[in-house]
């Protein structure tokens, strides 16, 4: 989703071909500009020293919760103090806010997740 034709481009430079991969820092070097950059640059995770893997979570509480959640409970959810889990939650409103969350499956079509299928014909459904 980050970049649609599977190649990493620079924010810096918008170089597309050449860049290489730094194993050890988990990011990306430009050659032309000399410039390091990540999947999470320019997304409201920037600049946060917390994993993708605790901000998809938290993103996950705040869609599923029908009443709104503190910053409390997805501190004690996600094992980060409450400052953290509201830093988080300003960040992720934020991004909701904004309306630049795309729709998975782009204009209808269906998204297979795991090994449930959802959408397509009725005749495919096997119950």
């Amino acid at each position: 989703m980050r970049w649609p034709d599977g190649k990493p481009v620079c924010p810096s430079c918008n170089s597309r071909d050449e860049h290489y991969y730094l194993k050890t820092q988990r990011r990306w070097k430009c050659k032309e500009c000399r410039k390091q950059f990540s999947v999470k640059v320019g997304t409201i995770f920037e600049d946060s020293p917390l994993g993708l893997d605790k901000w998809l979570v938290a993103a996950w509480m705040v869609a599923n919760c029908k009443n709104g959640i503190s910053s409390y409970e997805v501190g004690r959810a996600l094992g980060v103090t409450q400052k953290t889990a509201w830093f988080m939650l300003q960040r992720l409103r934020l991004g909701m806010q904004s309306g630049s969350f795309v729709k998975l499956g782009g204009n209808g079509g269906p998204v297979e997740v795991d090994e449930t299928y959802i959408g397509g014909k009725a005749r495919n459904m096997h119950l």
